[in-house]
């Protein structure tokens, strides 16, 4: 409780915001999330609103465990899945904002083993692909629902490093198109975007994280699942069966620190940590007052990419103006988490779940859209 107070009081001494306004009424999304529960949509969850620069709405319901019965609590540590595509897309404009890397250089400069790359077809390739091609998903790499695309389920990078990782990735996964020319979801090429981060800062990926974006942001429940950061009253994961019933997954192998997990789904935060993340872009690139991005930085990351569903730093651009800006950005997750932006009607949201995201989509959009009506409507 202290923390979160701690946490409310910050966001009220930003500038220009004020604890007088009022919010819309949430007694429907209330009522939603406890029949999701109900109807084992999901195990359990919390939801956290941020609107026009203050807490809203924070809440939990449901169950971290459904075997013991113990509740989801409202700042539970989860592994937030793909939502770390973005939170490391983050550390890497980071990196280029202080000059440490070039990110529309190909990446061959800082890993000299994706120079030559060929395609699928034996045809050589223009050039490595640029980080923000692999940070939107434009690299012409094989997308992660293809044939080897997940390679962080393969028994053969258990206990590898990120760097032998990504070696074999230059060496045995031809291009599937030439870079910046075709879209494919690619969970590989943020391994490789995490890996020209390593090399270029002469720090490890887990490192990085925690020196560009965790700790300056305080978001101290932050950090790559491993065995040195792994909370011990994470909820279960589940996933819905056949008969309709919600059964645990299986436990996944811990690695040990600085060796190969997921670098774009295996990031454990917690809700108030990413609002403090989510906060800095709806702030203009200020933390608690303090410049954390550029202007121009912040317009990069926000910036829809050409021939992607994406912007440069991750994001996927939910809805975009004629004009080409991103009105509304989010990222979902496979363990059915889900953040997202919309500056037109200045609300920030994050749904954090356990239960998995195929099996919570609909839901997902129906909290989404739900919250968007209240909004709107009490305006």
């Amino acid at each position: 409780m202290l923390r979160l107070l701690t946490f409310i009081f910050i966001l009220l001494s930003l500038p220009g915001i004020s604890p007088a306004r009022q919010h819309p009424d949430f007694t429907t999304l209330n009522a939603l999330l406890k029949e999701a529960v109900a109807n084992q949509k999901v195990a359990g969850l919390t939801l956290l609103l941020i609107h026009r620069g203050e807490p809203a709405y924070h809440n939990a319901f449901g169950y971290a465990d459904l075997k013991t019965k113990t509740p989801f609590k409202k700042n539970a540590p989860v592994v937030i899945a793909s939502i770390s595509k973005p939170l490391l897309g983050t550390a890497v404009f980071r990196l280029a904002q202080a000059e440490e890397l070039n990110l529309e250089t190909p990446v061959s400069t800082y890993l000299p083993e994706f120079a030559d790359l060929k395609l699928e077809s034996g045809q050589a390739a223009s050039r490595a692909p640029t980080l923000t091609e692999l940070l939107s998903h434009t690299a012409g790499i094989r997308a992660s629902k293809a044939e080897g695309g997940r390679p962080w389920l393969a028994s053969w990078t258990h206990g590898k490093s990120l760097a032998g990782v990504v070696t074999r990735y230059a060496r045995e996964y031809p291009l599937r198109a030439q870079p910046g020319t075709r879209y494919a979801y690619s969970g590989i090429g943020t391994d490789i975007a995490a890996r020209t981060a390593e090399a270029a800062a002469n720090q490890s990926r887990n490192e990085l994280l925690i020196a560009q974006v965790a700790q300056p942001l305080g978001m101290s429940q932050t950090g790559y699942r491993n065995r040195d950061h792994l909370p011990n009253n994470m909820p279960q994961r589940y996933y819905l069966a056949d008969s309709g019933t919600l059964l645990p997954n299986r436990p996944r192998p811990i690695p040990p620190p600085d060796t190969y997990s997921s670098s774009g789904g295996s990031i454990i935060s917690t809700a108030e940590d990413l609002a403090r993340w989510l906060l800095v872009f709806r702030n203009q690139g200020l933390h608690e007052g303090q410049p954390f991005f550029t202007k121009e930085t912040l317009d990069a990351m926000l910036t829809p990419v050409p021939n992607s569903k994406n912007t440069a730093c991750g994001f996927f651009a939910r809805k975009v103006s004629e004009d080409g800006r991103a009105l509304v950005i989010g990222h979902t997750g496979s363990t059915g988490t889900n953040c997202w932006i919309d500056f037109e009607n200045d609300l920030i949201g994050i749904m954090l779940t356990q239960s998995s995201g195929e099996n919570t989509k609909e839901l997902r959009l129906r909290i989404e859209d739900h919250v968007t009506t209240l909004v709107t409507s009490s305006e």
